[in-house]
């Protein structure tokens, strides 16, 4: 049996694919860091640093956060992990989160009021072993951007914080944001 070259590829571009719908990394690489937002948060932290490594963020006014992570290139996502290691204790770290797939200019009554994409409810254990949390798959496809509400925390404290949050999944190669050009 012998095949043309054209049969060839498409078969190893099959494979290929296949592959690469089975890896779950971590997409930090994929985070544009330097246009991560937050409303209500300690200016003395800095919302990007929670992306890559043990950062903090804090909330400021009351324990609720929200915080706007782009992509550099559209992503599909399949587990979060958070992780709120610190002086400020346990009692500080959120508890229920939601997340908004491509909500980029969302504020606080918006978030309360729309349905999230995902609403997560954290024990401590999640917190202290920066578990990976599953998210339905098939609602976060072709995601360019996270918004994260933070809505309440462990010990219904004044300040929420946290020190490190990871996407895992797989990154969707050719959707290079920062490549595309502004039209007109």
């Amino acid at each position: 049996l012998t095949m043309t070259r054209t049969e060839f590829n498409r078969k190893e571009e099959a494979k290929r694919r296949k592959r690469t719908y089975l890896i779950m990394a971590d997409l930090t690489k994929y985070v544009d860091a330097a246009k991560v937002t937050a409303l209500n948060y300690d200016k003395s932290t800095k919302p990007e640093s929670i992306f890559g490594g043990q950062g903090l963020i804090k909330s400021d006014t009351d324990e609720q956060l929200l915080i706007v992570v782009p992509f550099t290139e559209e992503v599909k996502i399949r587990h979060i992990s958070f992780s709120a290691e610190g002086k400020e204790g346990i009692d500080s770290a959120p508890k229920i989160v939601k997340i908004f797939k491509n909500a980029e200019s969302m504020e606080f009554e918006e978030a309360e009021d729309t349905e999230p994409t995902a609403q997560l409810d954290l024990s401590a254990d999640d917190l202290k072993n920066a578990e990976k949390l599953k998210l339905k798959f098939t609602k976060f496809q072709d995601v360019n951007s996270i918004t994260i509400f933070v809505e309440s925390n462990q010990g219904d404290e004044d300040v929420s914080f946290l020190s490190n949050v990871t996407f895992y999944g797989q990154s969707k190669p050719g959707t290079n944001m920062k490549e595309l050009k502004k039209a007109g």
